[in-house]
């Protein structure tokens, strides 16, 4: 048997305009997904996919090297696995498909959107023997910071230009970071969706200077030994992305009487959002019914 791993991601800066080039703040988490492949001699592929719990969440069985989809939990994951699967076999030099059982499995809860896809791309291209970015250029729409999260067990700067990526690992450890935690919103968001409701948003918008305003202001947040400054750069990135998005920040949305620095993360609207403050203030958020909370040395890398 063969196992593969991938980490978690969580975007600290760049949401969206990454997309357009902005310098972005990316961070892996320890929890991520595992992949088990054990190959048998015949036309199967078996594939299980478990939660946190060790429990199924999607199964299907696959025919032959064009991976015909004889049966599954969910036909449209089952489709959505065979083009990933499909599109890693072109890739690859060494492996043609597989037969056999994979089981997946995830180290963090399926609704925390800390990389379900991203890190089940990472896995499977260590399977193929393949890149990892390249198969996600693929089969998504997104930027790929997540999947270049998945193989790094550092921050990482993320930075696309004219179809380059530049990854380049940081030291991004602040001395402020028992100020940082993490806050999850109860509701997870699909960035595909979110990503194509942002393509028509910015037709009619001039983000040259947007994009040079967030990359400045993620170069700030790296840079900074001052929690202060810091939470004013995550503030006025929020006053920035709200404006371009045409959507609320998630203080006006949910938290207007909260004391300190607050900033979504990735697709707004759902998943994990940043938040800067005391004790006292991760008791705010669970009277507000927000209980699930990270912490930042718990939950990054």
């Amino acid at each position: 048997m063969k196992t593969f791993r991938a980490n978690g991601k969580l975007l600290i800066s760049g949401e969206y305009t990454i997309l357009d080039g902005s310098l972005s703040l990316a961070l892996p988490t320890h929890k991520g997904q595992v992949l088990h492949y054990k190959e048998v001699d015949q036309d199967i592929l078996h594939w299980r996919s478990l939660n946190l719990k060790g429990e199924t969440w999607f199964e299907a069985f696959f025919h032959g090297a064009e991976l015909a989809i004889k049966d599954s939990s969910d036909d449209r994951k089952a489709e959505s696995l065979k083009e990933i699967l499909l599109a890693a076999s072109k890739l690859s030099e060494k492996v043609n498909f597989l037969k056999g059982e994979v089981t997946t499995a995830l180290e963090f809860p399926t609704f925390w959107g800390l990389g379900s896809s991203s890190t089940l791309i990472c896995c499977i291209a260590q399977c193929f023997d393949i890149d990892a970015m390249q198969l996600h250029f693929q089969v998504s729409n997104g930027s790929g910071y997540d999947v270049a999260c998945g193989m790094t067990d550092s921050a990482i700067t993320y930075q696309l230009d004219d179809g380059l990526v530049e990854v380049n690992q940081i030291d991004w450890k602040p001395d402020f970071r028992s100020s940082l935690f993490f806050v999850y919103l109860n509701k997870k968001q699909k960035s595909s969706s979110e990503v194509d409701k942002y393509h028509q948003r910015k037709l009619s918008i001039d983000l040259s200077y947007i994009v040079d305003e967030i990359s400045s202001l993620t170069r700030t947040m790296i840079n900074t030994s001052s929690l202060d400054i810091f939470n004013k750069s995550i503030v006025k990135h929020e006053e920035i992305m709200s404006e371009l998005l045409a959507y609320p920040t998630v203080r006006q949305r949910y938290f207007s009487d909260y004391k300190g620095a607050i900033k979504s993360l990735g697709a707004w609207g759902g998943d994990f959002i940043l938040a800067s403050g005391g004790p006292e203030d991760r008791a705010y958020f669970e009277k507000k019914g927000f209980s699930v909370i990270q912490e930042f040395e718990s939950l990054i890398l």
